[in-house]
């Protein structure tokens, strides 16, 4: 019963986001319809992917990706790779990033307009999956929706997008008889959309994780 309430949640949730979706860009410059994500598909997830080098710097770090106008939710940042936190994703939302740096200074960036920032990058870039560049359609869950994600280094704030390519053919990710099924052979792929500097600011309380405070988006 659980489990059926957290799909009917999802279900809910990608509905919202979808009937929600505003004015977004594309590939090819037009500026109507759904937001676009890399090679016109229909979903992405969102997540961080932070590396220990650009991290060796920081002491604290937190982000909130507002789905939902209201109360933010302060999620820290860590080296970590974790691209996959909200998944199934179908309109930009904004994005707040608040860190520390060990020599005491507090930067803090809020509302970065996600929808604004790839309206302008795919005017002039965009991003094939996988399938797309093999020429074959999707194969389900082994071929992987592209990933928006962040870091953090040293006064800036850096925005990818994290591309997942499974290199064993598709007609080996499955075993057609029973038995352990073979180890996928992936590699990621980053392409860095922006850098926007913080603005210096200070006593930031990182443990206070939820703003009490109704924050318009």
């Amino acid at each position: 019963m659980k489990n059926l309430f957290q799909r009917f949640a999802i279900f809910l949730l990608a509905l919202w986001l979808s009937a929600c979706a505003s004015v977004g860009g594309s590939a090819s410059g037009q500026t109507h319809g759904r937001d676009y994500f890399p090679g016109g598909v229909p979903y992405y997830s969102y997540g961080v992917s932070q590396s220990k080098e650009n991290f060796a710097n920081v002491e604290r770090a937190q982000s909130d990706y507002t789905l939902f106008a209201g109360s933010r939710h302060w999620i820290d940042i860590t080296p970590r790779r974790s691209p996959g936190e909200f998944n199934m994703l179908q309109a930009y939302s904004h994005l707040h990033v608040r860190w520390k740096l060990k020599d005491g200074r507090e930067f803090m960036l809020e509302k970065i307009d996600i929808r604004a920032i790839m309206r302008d990058y795919f005017k002039t870039n965009d991003i094939q999956m996988p399938w797309q560049k093999e020429g074959r359609r999707k194969e389900g869950p082994s071929d992987g929706y592209p990933s928006l994600v962040h870091e953090v280094k040293d006064d800036t704030v850096i925005i990818k997008w994290l591309v997942i390519t499974n290199h064993t053919p598709v007609q080996d990710r499955f075993p057609k008889t029973a038995g352990i099924p073979p180890r996928w052979k992936l590699t990621d792929e980053e392409f860095i959309v922006t850098t926007i500097k913080g603005v210096p600011t200070n006593g930031i309380d990182f443990e206070n994780r939820r703003d009490t405070k109704k924050v318009k988006e």
